[in-house]
């Protein structure tokens, strides 16, 4: 459960990143419709609240569990970011 929490939370990321103007930018090589980022932001909302739902129930104790989801969001956050350089720098070549 702990995985999927983690794979929903990742994913989750990159569908808000996807929703930016700037992130739709990075991945479409264009700018997103608004109507498009207002669904992909939805479906990352959606993705991410799934994501705290089973990292709360993957553990006995509620209070560390989202202790531990906030930890893990930051680290899904910082990998999003390193996946929006790492596009970048390979549509600049």
């Amino acid at each position: 459960m702990m995985g999927m929490a983690i794979v929903c939370g990742q994913c989750a990321m990159l569908l808000l990143a996807m929703g930016s103007l700037r992130g739709s930018s990075i991945f479409f090589h264009k700018t997103a419709t608004p109507l498009l980022c207002r669904c992909l932001q939805a479906a990352g909302i959606v993705l991410l609240g799934l994501s705290f739902f089973l990292q709360i129930h993957t553990m006995e104790t509620p209070a560390i569990s989202a202790v531990t989801w906030v930890g893990l969001t930051s680290i899904e956050i910082v990998l999003t970011t390193v996946i929006c350089a790492a596009v970048i720098s390979v549509n600049d070549m």
